[in-house]
């Protein structure tokens, strides 16, 4: 029995990139297993966690030394 991890869209399962995958001459049996229910209020969540980690992340970060603005002129100079 072989084990590989991929992605569902909501049309079609493909394999992971990095998964190896066996050779097969012959027609086998496949079983999708969906590991984890995410319901609407699991995703909420998730969506609150990610964002609360990039503001985390934002927060130890310097403050630019120009405005945006100035940057992208700054840079369109150079």
């Amino acid at each position: 029995m072989y084990a590989l991890r991929g992605v569902y869209d909501g049309r079609q399962v493909r394999v992971l990139p990095s998964e190896p995958l066996p050779r097969v001459n012959r027609e086998v049996m496949v079983a999708i297993v969906f590991w984890e229910d995410l319901t609407t209020d699991h995703a909420a969540r998730s969506q609150y966690e990610i964002a609360r980690r990039m503001r985390a992340a934002r927060e130890t970060m310097p403050p630019l030394p120009m405005s945006v603005k100035d940057l992208v002129e700054d840079g369109r100079e150079r």
